[in-house]
């Protein structure tokens, strides 16, 4: 059921020669494995249970600022990101399960995955990861809890993928398995497992692709999400290596900022990529108007969201209300330019522009390892569940005429707010309860919705 073709640094897939360019790579059937022998004898029926839109791969070529070497004399790394979209099931009909496989060509790596292992989604998913520093890349997205269902639409995974000098293009081979779940009589569920028929090949030129909008920083400052590059050459090969015999990674305080963008999912390919490009940029912006010095914090992009892990020992009381008003003026200033431009085209409307942004965000301080796939500690873990909690969701979505809506942890209002430090009122927080019985989760945070000073 496989296909071995791929493509080759010879070969192109569309966009030259007048052939319309299309976001959608390639549509697959799901076909079920259990397949049924027809009576008389013959080949077993594998029948069609879903179908896939392989969205056509996004790359960007990340460039170090410390080379200036042509790319032709040494390896080259781009940022890859990979969108699909499931066929929407009849008959009551849902997956609970759906793996994407990356297949890179020969001499391409993964120095990071996104989402990092041990993700969990804001509406729950679970997901599981694999691949760093391998050419075969798996991302497992499992529906949540028991009984729970695997949304469709708006899923993507991403790399950042190593290519040699050698090379002229980005190449692999995208597959997907599926397990959907239908209810019959009894209550009881009738699982079936379902793969794509063949595999599907892609093939990016690297003259061809955009250039990031924001250089990687050198090796020493990159966020743990590239932590691989110290050691990638000295991974052992064999499948049965154990890291439980590594050294504990130091764990350190720091002061965390974690950001989410609004109904992300709901957006087509370009406005998303437009959204990153706000969140980057507003979020460099803001660390700068704050004294804070970017490449010295830890930093994990979330694809619609980020991770700021603070350099220690900065001044809480100065920088976090300087990192809030920037963030909020950034948002507002984005907004302002995307408005504009949509009532110089024409297509103005009521309400606020689909091509809008608006952020959660989530500040807390604890206990932080930077371990290899990402940043790893019970703060951490702490920050994104009240970053995706209910509430802190509920008061953006009641907030129309904010761009903001940030969550404090309550020691850190304690500290900060609480203490009445310049720049950090109480006015117009909102102190709330967060359990999230299934994760065994519960805190309290204050909240509040936050706009510029030049919006009044």
């Amino acid at each position: 059921m496989r296909d071995d073709t791929a493509y080759t640094d010879a070969d192109d897939d569309g966009g030259d020669d007048g052939e319309v360019w299309s976001d959608v790579l390639a549509t697959q059937d799901l076909v079920a494995l259990d397949g049924v022998v027809p009576k008389g004898g013959g080949p077993s029926v594998h029948d069609r249970i879903g179908g896939v839109s392989l969205g056509r791969p996004l790359a960007y070529a990340l460039e170090d600022p410390g080379c200036r070497r042509a790319s032709a004399d040494r390896d080259r790394e781009f940022l890859v990101c990979f969108p699909f979209d499931l066929e929407e099931l009849p008959d009551g009909r849902h997956y609970e399960q759906v793996t994407l496989i990356i297949d890179l060509a020969e001499g391409l790596y993964a120095l990071s995955l996104d989402p990092a292992p041990g993700t969990v989604a804001a509406d729950g998913t679970e997901i599981s990861v694999f691949g760093l520093g391998r050419q075969r890349l798996r991302w497992t997205f499992r529906a949540p809890g028991r009984g729970g269902v695997l949304r469709p639409d708006g899923r993507w995974a991403q790399a950042v993928v190593r290519m040699p000098a050698s090379s002229t293009a980005v190449t692999g081979r995208i597959s997907l398995s599926a397990t959907t779940v239908q209810p019959v009589l009894g209550g009881t569920l009738l699982r079936r497992a379902a793969e794509t028929r063949c595999e599907t090949p892609f093939r990016m030129r690297a003259a061809d692709m955009w250039t990031a909008v924001t250089p990687l920083a050198r090796p020493g400052t990159l966020p743990a999400a590239w932590a691989l590059a110290p050691y990638e050459y000295e991974m052992p090969k064999s499948d049965e290596w154990e890291p439980d015999d590594e050294e504990m990674p130091p764990g350190f305080r720091r002061l965390c900022l974690a950001v989410d963008i609004e109904k992300y999912s709901t957006r087509d390919n370009a406005n998303m990529v437009w959204l990153q490009r706000v969140l980057l940029r507003t979020l460099r912006t803001a660390c700068e108007r704050a004294g804070v010095v970017w490449e010295r914090c830890g930093r994990q992009a979330q694809g619609d969201g980020y991770l700021l892990v603070l350099e220690p020992g900065v001044e809480e009381a100065r920088v976090v209300p300087g990192l809030l008003a920037a963030l909020t003026a950034g948002l507002a200033a984005a907004n302002a330019r995307a408005s504009a431009t949509k009532s110089v085209a024409g297509k103005e409307s009521s309400g606020r522009k689909p091509g809008s942004v608006r952020m959660r965000a989530s500040l807390h301080q604890g206990i932080v390892h930077e371990a290899d796939s990402g940043y790893a500690g019970s703060a951490v873990v702490a920050l994104f569940r009240v970053l995706d909690s209910g509430p802190v969701r509920r008061i953006l979505a009641e907030s129309p005429d904010y761009d903001l809506v940030t969550a404090f942890s309550d020691t850190l209002y304690q500290d900060l707010v609480d203490t009445g430090y310049e720049g950090l009122s109480a006015v117009g927080f909102e102190k709330v309860e967060i359990e999230i019985a299934a994760k065994n989760f519960a805190a309290i945070a204050w909240v509040r919705a936050m706009r510029s000073v030049a919006e009044g």
